[in-house]
């Protein structure tokens, strides 16, 4: 499933995007600092990560239900790969949740925001899902500002347990019906 926006074609990620994604996000501890996993140590890291997320759709009209439907994200200006997201599954809340992550140099330009809004109009047309979790960490006011010009709604403050199981990071919480 493609999706197009203004600027952007959001796409299924490959295998032959290892390179890039460890280099401009997947690798980068300022892009994970506020997030729950680890930067990725290797091309392999991302090459394994890569497999996990991989999802494919039979035909236009038939997607198969997965955990999580992620995203390249790609300027249609110059075809660059600079980011990532989608929709992660929640067990504890029991809802798809947002996620992504892009290149430093191009925090700031609102494709987060852009990108987001292509992959909730996706959510709500063709899964048909009606209420999405939105979070972030509490010092990470870029995703914050993200999430509430998606128009999440605040639900709770909360603490989010880090990947490595030690670390917590304190974090807010939102839904968004869609």
């Amino acid at each position: 499933m493609i999706i197009r926006t203004e600027r952007l074609i959001l796409r299924p990620l490959t295998p032959a995007d290892a390179e890039t994604a460890y280099r401009g996000w997947t690798g980068d501890a300022d892009v994970a600092k506020y997030v729950s996993w680890l930067p990725h140590r290797s091309i392999a890291d991302t090459e394994e990560w890569l497999r996990e997320i991989q999802w494919e759709q039979e035909d236009a009209d038939n997607i198969s239900p997965r955990d999580n439907y992620i995203w390249g994200f790609v300027l249609k200006e110059t075809g660059e790969l600079f980011g990532s997201g989608g929709l992660i599954w929640d067990d504890g809340r029991q809802l798809y949740q947002v996620g992504y992550n892009i290149m430093k140099s191009h925090w700031n330009k609102g494709y987060t925001t852009e990108a987001m809004k292509g992959v909730l109009g996706f959510a709500a047309a063709s899964l048909g899902i009606k209420r999405v979790a939105g979070g972030h960490a509490k010092d990470n006011l870029a995703s914050e500002r993200v999430i509430k010009k998606l128009g999440f709604v605040y639900d709770r403050d909360d603490i989010t347990p880090h990947i490595d199981g030690v670390r917590y990071f304190d974090s807010r919480e939102y839904h968004l019906d869609l």
